[in-house]
């Protein structure tokens, strides 16, 4: 009876600890989004998503390379990408549990932080 108990037990918890590392695989980022000057315009793949510092959630998945614009008058406008970072729990998810989490596991850094330069340099 004891042998039993002790299995039910070792595999409730077993389950617990596979469904809390599924579960923190993730697809997208938080990504903050700064410039040196305020009231940037940001654009996202040519939406418009707000004023920086600001905040969007962005993919993590490995084939999402999102066009950035910043803009502002007095300002040269400046095209750019994300700076990307492993994500390293997805890394791990996939390679042992979940082979999908391999799609998201190289996604955008939580920070980005862009210089303005201005139209007269």
């Amino acid at each position: 009876m004891k042998e039993r108990i002790k299995k039910f037990l070792t595999i409730i918890t077993l389950s617990i600890m596979l469904v809390s590392i599924l579960g923190s695989c993730v697809s997208s980022t938080r990504v903050y989004i700064d410039t040196d000057v305020d009231d940037v315009e940001v654009y996202v793949d040519g939406k418009k998503v707000g004023t920086s510092p600001t905040q969007i959630v962005l993919s993590n998945a490995v084939w999402e390379d999102p066009d950035i614009v910043l803009k502002k008058e007095g300002y040269k406008d400046l095209h750019t990408t994300v700076n990307k970072e492993l994500k390293g729990v997805n890394l791990v998810c996939g390679l042992l549990f979940w082979w999908p989490s391999l799609f998201y596991c190289y996604g955008p850094k939580s920070n980005q932080t862009y210089i303005m330069i201005p139209e007269n340099n």
